[in-house]
């Protein structure tokens, strides 16, 4: 029996349907199915009734459920206190980081938390959103850097985690300022439809998510976006667009230098841009001195910022 399927009933009776708890949980909904499955296979008996919506524990799941969160509770506090009996206290530490933030965002954070809380070694791993989350649900990681919006994913429910909002970062339309200037110039004029080429996120990733929304308002005001190029990495985006492939969502911290020497600019109307929450998180557990100090610091930093 793997500890992840427990973690999964406890997702499913939270949310009591099958694709939230997928989302949730960071995988696909046949993936979360498989191996709601194999839990219930593992047990002997069904452990939900699929035949209600939304969806319920049979008695069964209700006794599994029980008996399943006292469990993953200990058996995480077993897991965080070995790792601390083995780590020295300036071990390093490791982040999960969502692509585009590993860009610009997380190397910006790390130097003004060196300055704040000393130095301190560090190991990121850059990975899509769910692979983000999971690598820290799993306990690969000792902090994770993702975005976070109401059109996106849910953050981490299931689980004991907490969360640090440390800003925005506006998600924008970029293209060559002389691109930006015909789109601006057919939305002054309103003359009908205009079709342009999009250099486009893949739909499954996070910022595709946002992209979709995104293009949809944009339909309304005239202007058609035709993909020509996918790609689930902001720096691929960024050069395809300066290639002049043509326009792209971009997070603003990616393309700031670009923006200063005007190779880019964005279309400044509020239908093709959304504000991003930069989200840090970690587990509830207490970690080394020097998780501890840096989340400390960075509690404090968003606070200042905020007031």
């Amino acid at each position: 029996m793997d500890l992840v399927w427990l973690e999964d009933l406890v997702e499913l009776a939270a949310a009591r349907n099958f694709s939230v708890a997928a989302q949730a949980r960071g995988i696909t909904q046949p993936a979360f199915s498989r191996r709601i499955r194999a839990l219930e296979h593992w047990v002997g008996a069904q452990l939900i009734d699929r035949s209600t919506y939304p969806v319920k524990l049979t008695v069964a799941g209700e006794n599994v459920l029980e008996v399943g969160r006292p469990m993953i509770q200990n058996a995480h506090r077993v897991r965080d206190e070995c790792r601390q009996m083995t780590l020295p206290e300036n071990g390093t530490l490791s982040f999960s980081v969502l692509h585009s933030i590993a860009l610009k965002l997380c190397p910006d954070f790390l130097k003004h938390m060196e300055k704040t809380v000393g130095p301190f070694r560090t190991r990121i791993e850059a990975l899509d959103y769910y692979e983000t989350i999971d690598a820290l649900s799993s306990g690969r990681c000792d902090l994770a850097f993702c975005y976070s919006h109401p059109w996106g994913p849910p953050v981490l429910t299931a689980g004991h985690f907490r969360t640090l909002t440390l800003g925005r970062d506006p998600l924008v339309l970029a293209a060559p300022p002389e691109a930006i200037e015909a789109i601006e110039k057919h939305l002054a004029l309103g003359a009908g439809k205009l079709n342009m080429p999009l250099v486009a996120y893949t739909p499954d990733c996070f910022l595709g998510k946002m992209q979709e929304v995104l293009a949809r308002r944009l339909q309304g005001t005239g202007i058609s976006l035709q993909t020509v190029f996918e790609c689930s990495m902001s720096e691929v985006i960024k050069r395809m667009i300066l290639s002049g492939s043509g326009v792209g969502w971009l997070p603003k911290s990616v393309i700031e230098r670009e923006l200063k020497t005007q190779r880019l600019a964005i279309l400044s109307t509020a239908q093709s841009q959304v504000e991003l929450d930069i989200i840090l998180f970690r587990s509830q557990s207490p970690g080394n001195s020097t998780v501890e100090r840096l989340w400390n610091a960075a509690t404090k930093s968003a606070m200042l910022q905020h007031n």
